[in-house]
C-alpha cells in the first residue's frame, strides 16, 4: 500500500514538473516513459528495489500514455470528417485549404468557412487537455512581407472562430508562416493552391488529461 502511495505521489509531482516548465508534451509512449522513468526512480530509490520501481514506474507511465494516445486517436477521428487530419509524433495536424476559407488575397472568412470552424470548435473543446498551434501559410506570389502579414491575419482569423466556438484563448497561439516550408511546386497552379492553407497543431498538457 505504501508503495501505491508514493508511485501516485511521485506521478503528481512529474505532471507537476512539465507545467512548471511550460513543457507541452508528446502524446502516448512518449508522456508515459517520462513520467513513469521518473516515477520509477523515486520508487527505486525509496524501496532499494530498483526491478519493483522501474515495474511501477512502466505500469503508471504507461497507463497516462494509453489514455492520452486513446484521446489523441478518438479526435483525430472526428476532426478528419472536417479537415485533412494526421497523427505526428508530437500530437495533430488538421490542415484546412485557404481557398475554402478565404477569397484571393483576404484575411476575412468566407461565409461557409465558419460553420466549418464552428464543427472544429466543438470537436476540440471536448479535449481539455489540447495545445493549439495555428499556423497560417502563402504561396510565394507577393513580397515576404505581405505574406507574412496575410498568413499571420489568416491564422488569427482561424483562431478568432475557435474562440467563439468555444476553444480557450489561452491555450491558442498563431504563427504566420508565409511561404515557408511549401508543400507544393509554386511554378505550378497546383502547387500554389496546396501551399495555401491554414494548419492547427494539437499537441497535449499531459496535467489536464482528465483522468479515467
Amino acid at each position: 500500500m505504501r508503495l501505491n502511495t508514493i508511485a501516485i505521489v511521485a506521478l503528481s509531482i512529474a505532471a507537476a514538473g512539465c507545467e512548471s516548465a511550460g513543457k507541452n508534451t508528446a502524446y502516448g509512449a512518449g508522456i508515459g516513459a517520462a513520467v513513469g522513468a521518473g516515477v520509477g526512480a523515486i520508487v527505486g530509490h525509496q524501496t532499494g528495489n530498483r526491478g519493483k520501481g522501474a515495474a511501477i514506474g512502466a505500469a503508471l507511465g504507461g497507463g497516462l500514455g494509453a489514455t492520452v494516445g486513446h484521446r489523441m486517436d478518438k479526435q483525430a477521428k472526428e476532426l478528419e470528417k472536417i479537415a485533412e487530419t494526421k497523427r505526428t509524433e508530437q500530437g495533430l495536424v488538421a490542415k484546412l485549404k485557404s481557398d475554402i476559407l478565404f477569397d484571393s488575397g483576404k484575411a476575412g472568412l468566407k461565409a461557409g468557412a465558419t460553420n466549418n470552424l464552428s464543427q472544429m470548435a466543438a470537436i476540440i473543446k471536448k479535449y481539455p487537455e489540447n495545445v493549439l498551434t495555428i499556423k497560417g501559410y502563402t504561396d510565394s506570389t507577393g513580397s515576404p512581407a505581405t505574406n507574412k502579414t496575410l498568413s499571420e491575419q489568416r491564422a488569427s482569423a482561424v483562431r478568432e472562430e475557435l474562440v467563439k466556438g468555444g476553444v480557450p484563448t489561452d491555450t491558442i497561439t498563431v504563427i504566420g508562416m508565409g511561404p515557408e516550408a511549401p508543400i507544393g511546386d509554386n511554378k505550378t497552379a497546383a502547387g500554389r493552391s496546396a501551399n495555401r492553407r491554414v494548419e492547427v497543431e494539437i499537441t497535449v498538457d499531459e496535467s489536464k488529461v482528465p483522468k479515467s
